[in-house]
């Protein structure tokens, strides 16, 4: 169908604006349009003051750089991850399979990481990749990731990370009980002692998680774009899937903070 003219001069106007304002809240006012109004904190980060470097590590004054990892980044030289300029790492602790039972299984190398990390003062928070279908199965997941953290310290959140798997159990599953599953997850954790987080990219953050109902646990987002566009505030961003950092030979993923140290026990 033919567009009218005044719609495609809209439109064109339209484009104009995004390329040449350099405004972040008209980005974010747009991308609102595409989810929920939610009652939270603002991104009130400064677009123009991300910078990528040509390695590909991004930064942000006053944000400190991370990784995340699980098993399979397989042997970690924590002393070079360290001295690569790394404060923080966010270890997977356990996983539920994609099978109709979900059996519960630990990261093998969750030990084997914490004490390395640890050794050579890297921070360390964790996450559990849930695929509960039910309030009831995030609730035992928390308890599992309990059970494995031996009353271990961490200075940064357990985080549930709840990913809908197309030839899984969760298949069809991305609605709104999923802000459900996290939170019972979360309540489960600080009911533990230990300070408790969501992780999830926009989609997720827009219109699934429910994240007014999480808004008293921290918020990891993943979005792979120069800079955090998200309309609101979050306290770790995981910038990219691809990243490099000397010490671990594949691919990790990065992300930068900006919550406050909280050492929890």
């Amino acid at each position: 169908m033919k567009q009218k003219p005044v719609l495609c001069g809209l439109a064109a106007l339209l484009c104009l604006l995004l390329l040449l304002s350099g405004c972040a809240g008209l980005k974010r006012l747009l991308q609102d349009d595409a989810g929920e109004n939610l009652n939270l904190p603002r991104n009130d980060t400064d677009m123009a003051a991300f910078s990528k470097l040509e390695d590909g590590t991004v930064t942000y004054p006053g944000a400190r750089q991370g990784i995340d990892i699980s098993g399979y980044q397989q042997y970690i030289d924590w002393s070079r991850v360290r001295a690569a300029g790394i404060d923080f790492a966010i270890l997977q602790i356990g996983f539920r399979g994609y099978g109709a039972d979900g059996t519960l299984n630990s990261d093998v190398r969750f030990a084997e990481y914490y004490s390395g990390a640890e050794a050579v003062g890297i921070d360390v928070g964790v996450y559990f990749y849930s695929q509960a279908t039910s309030v009831e199965e995030a609730r035992e997941e928390a308890r599992y990731v309990l059970e494995l953290l031996e009353d271990r310290a961490l200075q940064l959140p357990v985080f549930y990370d709840w990913e809908e798997v197309q030839k899984g159990r969760t298949k069809g599953l991305a609605n709104s009980r999923v802000g459900d599953y996290a939170k019972a997850f979360c309540e489960e954790i600080t009911a533990g002692g230990y300070s408790a987080g969501v992780y999830f990219n926009q989609k997720y953050g827009y219109s699934i998680m429910g994240l007014e109902q999480l808004r008293d646990y921290a918020f990891w987002l993943a979005e792979y774009n120069p800079y955090q566009s998200f309309s609101y505030a979050v306290q770790i961003w995981q910038y990219t899937g691809q990243g490099a950092v000397d010490g671990v030979d594949l691919p990790v993923d990065r992300d930068l903070m900006y919550l406050e140290e909280e050492e929890t026990e």
